[in-house]
C-alpha cells in the first residue's frame, strides 16, 4: 500500500521544485515555500510518485514524524528539524 503525500499546486503542476517538507502528525507534505491563493486546496498523490520523479527527495525518505526538512534551492541540502509539535513535552 502506497501512503499519500500532500502536495503544492505548484509542484504537481511542475512549475516550482519540491523545497520544504513537513510530517506534522505523519502526513506527509511536500511544498515549494511559495504562496498560494487564498482557499486554494493541496493536492493528493502517492508518494512514491515523488521520490521516483525527483530524486533529490530520497534522502527524506526516513524523516520521521513530527520532523520537517527544508532547503533554499534543488541544489541545497536538505535542513531538518523538528516541528514545534515534535518538540512538545509528552
Amino acid at each position: 500500500m502506497e501512503l499519500a503525500a500532500f502536495i503544492c499546486s505548484h509542484v504537481f503542476e511542475r512549475r516550482s521544485p519540491v523545497l520544504y517538507v513537513c510530517r506534522e502528525g505523519g502526513d506527509w507534505q511536500f511544498l515549494c515555500g511559495a504562496e498560494h491563493a487564498e482557499g486554494e486546496l493541496p493536492r493528493v498523490v502517492g508518494i512514491n510518485h515523488l521520490f521516483e520523479g525527483d530524486p533529490s527527495l530520497l534522502p527524506l525518505r526516513d524523516l520521521p514524524s513530527d520532523w520537517e526538512a527544508e532547503r533554499s534551492s534543488p541544489a541545497a541540502p536538505w535542513i531538518r528539524r523538528t516541528t514545534a509539535a515534535g518538540s512538545a513535552p509528552e
